[in-house]
């Protein structure tokens, strides 16, 4: 199953506006960043990892391609 920001915030239990606002950025934003994680800083990623407590890496890279 491939993890995504979506699906690691919704294990979460969280919303878009409760991400965000730990993030420090508009809800715009985030949203952007959860249909294209491409645009997302490393920095931003991994402390968006913390708040959903899983993985950096389980979430932004795939495992299945090598």
């Amino acid at each position: 199953m491939e993890l995504t920001m979506k699906k690691a915030r919704m294990l979460a239990e969280l919303t878009q506006k409760d991400v965000a606002e730990m993030l420090g950025v508009h809800v715009h934003t985030y949203v952007k960043w959860e249909r294209n994680p491409d645009e997302i800083s490393i920095g931003t990623a991994k402390q968006f990892s913390r708040i959903v407590n899983v993985d950096f890496e389980e979430i932004f890279f795939d495992k299945e391609s090598n």
